[in-house]
């Protein structure tokens, strides 16, 4: 899989991509759990795979299953309706787009 491929695949820009492989700032502070998630489903590994002993020590932060359930619904979407849905909780948090 081609880093275009796998931003495409993940809903980022190649550079985004880049950054995260490249820049480990860039993973702490601007990678979401959606990211993360969609990153650990595009290259067929689980999150704890993916993010090793990150994973580990926030180990006291149990993930809720209607969470997990959430963000497979998430994940289950349409590009164009991530799209929306990610606007609509940029609105929601009064923030605006990155």
């Amino acid at each position: 899989m081609t880093m275009e491929q796998l931003a495409d695949e993940v809903g980022v820009s190649k550079s985004y991509i880049w950054a995260l492989e490249n820049n480990p700032e860039q993973r702490e502070q601007r990678t979401s759990a959606v990211v993360m998630s969609n990153l650990a489903k595009a290259l067929g590994v689980t999150l704890q795979d993916l993010m090793g002993e990150e994973m580990s020590e926030a180990a006291g932060a149990k993930t809720k299953p209607e969470d997990i359930a959430f963000f497979r619904n998430y994940l289950g979407m349409t590009s164009a309706d991530r799209e929306t849905f990610r606007k609509m909780m940029e609105v929601f948090h009064g923030k605006k787009g990155e």
